[in-house]
């Protein structure tokens, strides 16, 4: 399968842009969203203004977004397993358009919702781990895998320990997997030269 890593990076982008976009636009059309205390589902809950919109664009929209280039990327770097892995992190935020409904948080559709997003980052992360110790790939992109890895534990954690809400651990999450997205994204629409390389040179 023959790849255009300027392709994968214009998707990966295009994800980003679609993501902050979505939040920005439906968290000022609701009047009753907090962009620091609210959790970003509410832009999609059930009852909340936009929320079919809202879900559609800024969860469906990215998550498609994202499956595709988890898919193509795992596949420029040859690596079917990382393509599963990153692409099902797109597959659970697309199901996040599953509206949770505050007023019954213990609902199926609450639970299914949360269940997603979990199973999806949880793939995501086991991709990061699977490029952090990929000798086979430029150490640039190793170093960065286990980066990101290492601060989206650290965000996981600081919740654990009452350090910080979860509100702002979705944030601090929603930072670093689109960061990593945003970055790779730049590396792969950059000039090909010696110093961008995906795969190491002996």
């Amino acid at each position: 399968m023959e790849v255009a890593r300027k392709h994968v990076g214009f998707i990966g982008l295009l994800s980003v842009i679609v993501a902050l976009v979505g939040i920005i636009v439906f968290g000022l059309l609701n009047h009753d969203f907090h962009f620091l205390n609210d959790y970003l589902s509410k832009l999609g809950a059930a009852g909340e203004p936009h929320a079919l919109a809202a879900n559609l664009i800024g969860f469906v929209g990215t998550g498609l977004l994202l499956i595709v280039f988890g898919w193509l990327y795992g596949f420029l770097l040859k690596d079917r397993l990382l393509a599963l892995l990153l692409s099902l992190f797109g597959v659970g935020l697309a199901f996040t358009s599953i509206p949770t409904d505050y007023l019954h948080p213990d609902s199926v559709y609450s639970k299914a919702h949360i269940v997603v997003i979990c199973l999806g980052l949880a793939s995501w992360l086991f991709g990061l781990s699977r490029l952090g110790i990929n000798l086979l790939l430029a150490r640039k992109i190793r170093n960065r895998a286990n980066r990101t890895s290492i601060l989206l534990v650290l965000a996981l954690s600081g919740y654990a320990l009452g350090w910080w809400s979860m509100p702002i651990t979705h944030r601090l999450v929603f930072g670093i997997v689109f960061g990593w997205t945003g970055v790779t994204s730049f590396e792969l629409l950059g000039k090909q030269n010696p110093n961008n390389q995906l795969l190491e040179t002996s």
